[in-house]
């Protein structure tokens, strides 16, 4: 098989997954986490094979820089076990999980609303995470949101993370508590 039917078919993989969680982001109605599991899909082998990735968000108008979710890979839950046909252990998992523990009690003063830019926002979210040599996208959400996403892919010769971005547009959906 030749290197480029490799990328069209990992493309497809990616296509199917973004294409398949509005059904289960709807399906989880309710929940307080859905964040983790959009998040979790993502960083998947079958989707952007993160190793480490870590959402936040900041609001200027309520000054604060808050942590979402985290995902990092050897915390990762059952890959064998459908996450989204096990919601509840999912869940128990991720409120164990030392790494998206820690994301989520990032907590400070907005950096948006004191006219940092993304560069120097994500350099100090890495630092405090343990990021390496994190990649991230940032944009604009709706209540003035201002997302972040840092991340490590485990390979870095994969499919580049063209949807990513679209993948991020679904978090953006899912309500934050």
């Amino acid at each position: 098989m030749k290197h480029t039917e490799l990328l069209e078919g990992k493309k497809q993989k990616i296509v199917e997954v973004l294409s398949s969680l509005p059904r289960k982001i709807l399906g989880l109605h309710g929940r307080d986490n859905i964040v983790e599991f959009v998040l979790h899909e993502l960083s998947r082998q079958e989707c952007f094979d993160l190793s480490k990735a870590a959402y936040v968000i900041d609001n200027p108008d309520f000054d604060c820089l808050k942590g979402v979710a985290g995902f990092q890979s050897p915390e990762a839950f059952d890959l064998t076990c459908d996450i989204w046909a096990h919601p509840d252990s999912f869940s128990e998992h991720m409120k164990k999980a030392s790494y998206n523990t820690a994301v989520r009690c990032l907590n400070r003063e907005s950096c948006v609303k004191k006219g940092a830019q993304d560069e120097k926002i994500v350099q100090e979210i890495a630092r405090d995470l343990g990021f390496d040599h994190p990649s991230f996208y940032a944009w604009n959400m709706k209540n003035n949101n201002h997302g972040i996403l840092l991340y490590e892919k485990n390979d870095n010769t994969a499919c580049d993370c063209d949807y990513l971005l679209e993948g991020l547009g679904l978090i953006g959906f899912c309500p934050i508590f």
